[in-house]
């Protein structure tokens, strides 16, 4: 009996901490689970500096392709690849001899039209003498007036024609439409230039330099405002690709007049000063939108954000520390704050972290 007894004697114990775990266990599956500890940010209303990026296409203000409207072999060239010139200065020259030969055949056509012409004057004159004299018919008189208005015309067609083909002749030497920086000369002296079709060079005029930039068409109406408001609060700048600011600020020249349907965005172009040339027709650029939101903004801490497709929502803190969920719509992102245009106000208590571990409903601690 003995043994049974000293068993009997170690079975208690094991059963009373049995009835302890389960116990607990129950008391686990009745609601007594802890409660998840969160940190909470409040909202506060301020006014923010925000900056955007958007990537930007930079080209002169006009570019030209300089072309011969007469045909010749290049004869000179007066001005060196790469140079500024002035508008009205001579670029190229355009071997003259055909145009030339042209004119003087058209100047042969004038002088030999103004001899015909004199001659059918003085007959006018000599059979109009003879008419008062009853020396000749009337019908002579009158066939030579019309002589005299033929001659004329002929005159006036010859010396159109004299005056066109003179105009290949000045137009054959090539002169700057504007001022600005040619490029590399794609012919060179002796190449067949035909007229209208050769490109023989391009000139830019880069100063100021345009930027374009393409933004998404909900937010016309604000870049819109920003063209007709020259005195705005917005700044715009450019850096380049090595990080480099571009110290000369911008401006909003005009906003496209028509939304691309394929990408939804419209074409915004700003103008920049550029006298020193260190911005080039071609180049890629960012375009940094520097601005002020109203004293009313709220923001908070990016990483209380959950997206998921089109959703974009936050946890906030209910009554009895009870979690609810509100939509927002975000804004610009600042350092580690995101801007929120709608959804949260000031004294809103969003939930930061612990969001993996809650749901909507919950109640929870606070850190």
């Amino acid at each position: 009996m003995q043994p049974y007894r000293n068993f009997y004697i170690m079975l208690i114990p094991l059963l009373a901490v049995a009835c302890k775990g389960k116990q607990s266990q129950q008391q686990m599956a009745g609601g007594a689970m802890p409660k998840t500890t969160v940190s909470v940010f409040e909202v506060k209303a301020a006014s923010y500096t925000v900056t955007e990026s958007f990537p930007a296409a930079l080209t002169g203000n006009v570019q030209v392709d300089i072309k011969s409207d007469v045909t010749g072999f290049l004869q000179k060239i007066h001005a060196k690849d790469g140079s500024s010139v002035s508008k009205g200065q001579a670029l190229y020259e355009v071997d003259k001899s055909r145009s030339q030969a042209a004119y003087d055949e058209a100047n042969a056509a004038v002088i030999q039209a103004e001899a015909d012409l004199a001659l059918k004057k003085r007959d006018y004159e000599r059979y109009s003498n003879l008419l008062k004299k009853d020396a000749i018919s009337r019908q002579t008189v009158d066939q030579a007036e019309t002589a005299v208005k033929t001659s004329e015309a002929m005159v006036a067609a010859a010396r159109a024609t004299r005056a066109r083909t003179g105009t290949d002749i000045s137009h054959a030497v090539l002169r700057a439409p504007i001022a600005g920086k040619i490029g590399i000369a794609q012919l060179r002296i002796g190449d067949l230039v035909t007229a209208g079709s050769t490109v023989i060079n391009t000139l830019v005029n880069e100063d100021p330099i345009f930027a374009d930039i393409d933004i998404p068409q909900t937010r016309y109406n604000e870049f819109r405002k920003d063209v007709s408001d020259r005195a705005g609060g917005n700044q715009y700048f450019l850096t380049f690709p090595n990080g480099e600011l571009y110290p000369e600020p911008g401006k909003i020249l005009l906003v496209n007049n028509a939304v691309d349907p394929r990408t939804g965005t419209l074409r915004v172009r700003l103008t920049f000063p550029n006298k020193k040339g260190q911005l080039k027709s071609g180049m890629t650029a960012t375009m940094q939108m520097h601005f002020k939101t109203g004293d009313q903004q709220v923001a908070i801490p990016a990483k209380a954000i959950m997206e998921l497709l089109s959703e974009v929502k936050v946890y906030t803190l209910g009554p009895g520390n009870v979690v609810e969920v509100k939509p927002v719509q975000k804004g610009s992102l600042l350092d580690s704050l995101q801007i929120i245009d709608s959804g949260l106000k000031a004294g809103d208590k969003v939930i930061t972290d612990g969001l993996q571990k809650i749901r909507p409903g919950d109640t929870v601690n606070v850190k």
